[in-house]
């Protein structure tokens, strides 16, 4: 009885094994060095918050931050400080909930809503 020749499978799968292996160190060199937290950090804190708000706060408070379900926030600025705003961003008050955004990505929105008080 004649077997089937192994080397074409074990060939297969050591390729396969290392394949992955491959692409696994890949993934994990891009996620190491994807500085998310970095650019941040480099880019300019009202457009880092402009890019929060517009990721977390719309479904709220609409597409132009002009208020919908949440109250207006284009003039924030007006009625709160930096500080104020920041706080609640990170902590929440009233109905909105608490934890939609880091301390670093709350004052960037803060900023951002400062900004806008200012046009």
């Amino acid at each position: 009885m004649k077997g089937k020749p192994l080397i074409p499978f074990f060939l297969i799968a050591v390729a396969g094994l290392l394949l992955t292996l491959g692409l696994s160190l890949v993934g994990v060199n891009q996620q190491a060095g994807d500085g998310g937290e970095e650019e941040a950090a480099e880019q300019d804190p009202v457009e880092y918050g402009e890019e929060v708000a517009m990721e977390n706060c719309v479904s709220c408070h609409g597409d132009n931050l002009e208020g919908a379900s949440g109250p207006d926030l284009t003039t924030a600025g007006e009625k709160y400080s930096a500080e104020e705003i920041a706080d609640i961003a990170q902590n929440g008050t009233g109905d909105m909930p608490s934890g939609i955004a880091n301390a670093e990505e709350a004052q960037a929105i803060a900023e951002y809503l400062m900004s806008l008080s200012e046009e």
